[in-house]
């Protein structure tokens, strides 16, 4: 049997796998990517066949592709922006009945904006209109 040379960077290599696997069983990873390979024929005829997910791919892809292509720099502020929009974003939906929501005329928007939760939401809102009508003037895709 040939003999095997370990390197210090081997075994550092080998502790970052260990690492990995650890991280992947805590967050419950490791069983799906085990599962995945251990059936990966069978999943592959189910993705192959099932529109839904291919549909759901292309959407997941188009939307990644400006992730793949943005600066490094900007990914701590979507991320941080991302968590904090998110959740209360789920949060108002969660509260809301979009049946159960009225119509509301000119003079009725103007009632909603002396209430201070609308007077942020609203703010958010017309930011977010103003940076991307900003950022869809620069954008480029890559």
């Amino acid at each position: 049997m040939a003999e095997i040379t370990i390197t210090e960077e081997d075994a550092k290599t080998v502790q970052e796998l260990i690492e990995l696997a650890r991280h992947l069983k805590v967050g419950g990873y490791l069983g799906i990517f085990t599962g995945m390979t251990a059936n990966g024929d069978s999943l592959l005829e189910h993705i192959a066949s099932d529109k839904a997910t291919i549909r759901g791919a292309a959407l997941a892809e188009a939307a990644l592709d400006p992730i793949k292509n943005m600066d490094p720099n900007n990914l701590p502020k979507v991320r941080h922006n991302m968590v904090y929009l998110i959740g209360p974003l789920l949060e108002a939906l969660a509260k809301t009945d979009p049946k159960a929501a009225p119509k509301v005329s000119m003079f009725g928007a103007l009632k909603y904006l002396g209430d201070p939760g609308v007077q942020k939401g609203l703010g958010f809102l017309l930011t977010l209109a103003k940076n991307l009508g900003q950022a869809m003037d620069e954008y480029e895709a890559k």
